[in-house]
């Protein structure tokens, strides 16, 4: 009975949604780690039997702590939701003012169990010096020809728009990865972040990131009319969504309504998830693989865009 009034107070939170019941320690670590779980917590059998006796319950609480900022911010949701529980318990029980009541709290952080930021950050890091380098160079190419009037080859050459715009495309691609290679050796070496899973999955994963971040760029540089405006718009649709919206600040579990939709359709998420997977979660291609169909689907999609926008002649 205590252990489900103790649950009910999460449960009923709406800082929490509360999800199927684990089964297992081996279930408790899968759904970790494909992200479907922040947290889970471990109530053992005895925690009403020593509650109601005045000894200090033990209550296990394992937090995904591949993202720090996210990871710390849940702990003190815990705790609160502890907190509150228990001196609401005592004044009940006692009539008294509440006073810390009894309770062992112990908190584990996988994939993450030293807690160090670094580890959380630079997953992040990656993903977003990637994503600018990519789209900010690519949102230049075409609409540096529109304003230099060399566009016009373009009108009399009998390539079509697809062949033009990934003829662009495919030099920043090649620096996009060279970029990729460098960042990754600086985190390894430098900064001594160990890569837990696949480093091909993570490869692949750039690959297709660096191929859809460039499409995005050719999709704004087909619809601009100037560099400054290239510039100021890929800097603008790439930091707003990326920072607030693809889980590297807050859970995209949390966001609703067009938040929600906004970090769905930018492929920053779903990169985000798999450098995070590959450096902190020793993730590989099978547990990563809905995110690459994501990425290839935003590939295709934006570079159709740049199609639609790119203009084959003036008006």
């Amino acid at each position: 009975m205590e252990s489900r009034s103790f649950l009910e107070n999460f449960s009923s939170s709406r800082y929490f949604a509360q999800r199927q019941q684990i089964s297992s320690f081996k279930e408790l670590d899968k759904r970790l780690q494909n992200g479907e779980l922040r947290f889970a917590l471990v109530v053992p059998p005895s925690f009403g039997r020593d509650l109601l006796k005045g000894r200090s319950p033990d209550i296990g609480v394992w937090i995904d702590g591949a993202n720090t900022f996210q990871a710390e911010s849940t702990r003190g949701y815990i705790q609160g939701v502890v907190g509150t529980y228990l001196a609401e318990l005592l004044r009940r029980e006692t009539g008294r003012v509440p006073a810390p009541y009894p309770a062992d709290i112990a908190i584990r952080f996988r994939y993450n169990q030293a807690f160090l930021s670094v580890y959380a950050i630079s997953p992040g890091v990656l993903m977003l010096l990637l994503y600018m380098f990519s789209t900010m160079l690519t949102a230049l190419g075409v609409v540096r020809e529109k304003e230099m009037g060399s566009i016009t080859n373009l009108y009399a050459a009998p390539a079509s728009k697809i062949e033009f715009l990934v003829g662009k495309q495919l030099p920043y691609i090649f620096i996009a990865m060279v970029s990729f290679f460098n960042l990754v050796a600086v985190m390894v070496i430098v900064f001594q972040v160990p890569i837990a899973g696949n480093f091909i999955a993570l490869i692949l994963g750039a690959l297709l990131f660096a191929i859809a971040a460039t499409s995005l760029g050719l999709v704004i540089s087909s619809f601009v009319s100037s560099q400054i405006a290239a510039i100021f718009g890929s800097a603008i649709i790439v930091m707003i969504p990326t920072l607030n919206f693809s889980g590297m600040m807050y859970p995209v579990s949390t966001l609703e309504g067009p938040a929600r939709v906004i970090g769905h359709i930018f492929p920053a998420l779903y990169f985000q998830k798999i450098s995070s997977g590959v450096f902190n979660k020793g993730l590989g291609f099978v547990d990563l693989y809905v995110n690459y169909l994501w990425l290839i689907v935003f590939c295709f999609a934006f570079l159709a865009l740049a199609a639609l926008f790119l203009k084959k002649q003036e008006a």
